[in-house]
């Protein structure tokens, strides 16, 4: 590369690797079925998957860190300010071990609930992607520093969903008929229960102090684990904030990408259902009710070592329980 023939300034240059190639995953899976009874049926798997070339944003003129020299006079070709690729360079792995139990409509009751324990790793989830994930990874030549937890990863998550008919009016086994019948008859209550671990996060120093103009750095590791047990964990210290110190200055830290999780989330929404029958149509009268125990669902820490707010979390990313009416013409 060379400079201009004119003066030029922050020169910026944008572009995709040479001769690209199409990403590629490997799939695999195994399951086991078992009839429990004429209604209900166990399923156990294993899936897992191995992706390959995915895309992933890197800076060839990334700066050296270092103390001495300007950030532009550190930088491998100093004539132009970023030179950034796109390219196939990223790989990721999952694994996982699901359990479903299914509980057809009988005698008024249907189940069906879930359960995934699970691991996705990655070098380039969360890496040229908006929305709070960073734009650049920490070192540009280093892509096995990135290797880390997917950005998405979560490693517990349970659904449940009930649905259960009141045994009376008409083709029940109660009240078939008459007053009671017409009032107890038509209820149905309806449950979705949703249990999952919170999102693997990343500790960032908040300072440009590896002097690369990045603004990128993780800290350095102290050796204590990041993640505090569940009766020590607050929303005034969500992780462990004595397991990061600042980087030295001129230097990349240490501490890996995705080292502990933000909060889980539980969640129960139900609705309370009246049918009402008329030939052919139905007219459905519903209650609903969006996390109906007001559990507080909040949003991920500040893992900035240099705020002030460091290790806090200071709002929730859902609102509090919400009621809803309905209305329901099915023909």
């Amino acid at each position: 590369m060379a400079p201009p023939l004119v003066c030029l300034t922050n020169v910026y240059i944008l572009g995709n690797m040479p001769n690209r190639k199409t990403p590629y995953m490997f799939q695999y899976l195994f399951n086991i079925q078992r009839e429990l009874d004429s209604s209900t049926a166990l399923e156990v798997g294993y899936l897992g998957s191995r992706s390959y070339r995915l895309e992933r944003m890197f800076d060839w003129n990334e700066t050296i860190p270092g103390i001495t020299g300007s950030v532009q006079s550190r930088k491998p070709y100093p004539e132009f300010t970023k030179v950034q690729e796109i390219g196939n360079v990223a790989e990721a792995r999952y694994n996982s071990l699901a359990v479903k139990l299914t509980r057809r409509l009988h005698q008024g009751l249907s189940v069906l609930a879930g359960y995934t324990l699970s691991k996705s790793t990655d070098n380039g989830s969360g890496i040229r992607v908006l929305n709070g994930d960073t734009l650049f990874p920490q070192n540009s030549f280093c892509l096995d520093c990135e290797w880390g937890l997917s950005v998405f990863d979560v490693r517990h998550r349970f659904v449940s969903s009930i649905l259960y008919e009141l045994p009376f009016g008409e083709g029940k086994p109660y009240a078939k008929t008459g007053a009671a019948g017409a009032i107890l008859g038509g209820w149905q209550i309806s449950t979705i229960i949703s249990k999952s671990s919170g999102f693997p996060r990343t500790a960032y120093v908040g300072t440009d102090r590896s002097n690369t103009g990045g603004g990128q750095d993780r800290p350095n590791v102290t050796g204590q684990d990041p993640v505090l047990p569940g009766d020590q964990r607050t929303i005034a210290r969500w992780f462990n904030t004595d397991a990061y110190v600042l980087n030295a200055v001129g230097t990349f830290g240490n501490a890996g990408r995705n080292t502990f999780f933000g909060p889980g989330i539980l969640n129960v929404d139900s609705s309370i259902i009246r049918n009402f029958r008329m030939r052919s149509k139905t007219l459905q009268f519903r209650l609903e009710a969006f996390n109906l125990f007001n559990n507080p669902i909040w949003n991920d820490p500040n893992t900035t070592l240099t705020s002030p707010l460091y290790g806090t979390i200071t709002s929730t990313r859902k609102p509090m329980r919400e009621l809803q009416l309905g209305l329901k013409f099915v023909f």
